[in-house]
């Protein structure tokens, strides 16, 4: 399984606990690296970093909620 991107994971392990996230805790993938690690990026809900750090494949797995809405790209006209 590879994510991509800017997908949203949620945290499996509470290994990461001195940097202040949790079992549970939700994040944006910043980078995917060859070897299957992942750069995850986890945030306050007012947008401020609190903690990036790399994980590997079996410590993460895709974020699905129905309630989540995508909002679509649009490019601005000119």
């Amino acid at each position: 399984m590879t994510l991509e991107p800017y997908s949203l994971i949620e945290l499996l392990t509470d290994r990461y606990q001195d940097r202040g996230d949790y079992a549970g805790a939700i994040g944006t993938i910043l980078e995917a690296y060859e070897d299957g690690a992942y750069e995850i990026e986890f945030s306050r809900d007012d947008g401020t970093t609190i903690a990036w750090f790399a994980v590997s494949q079996n410590e993460i797995k895709p974020f699905a909620d129905e309630n989540l809405v995508s909002i679509p790209f649009q490019k601005e006209s000119a």
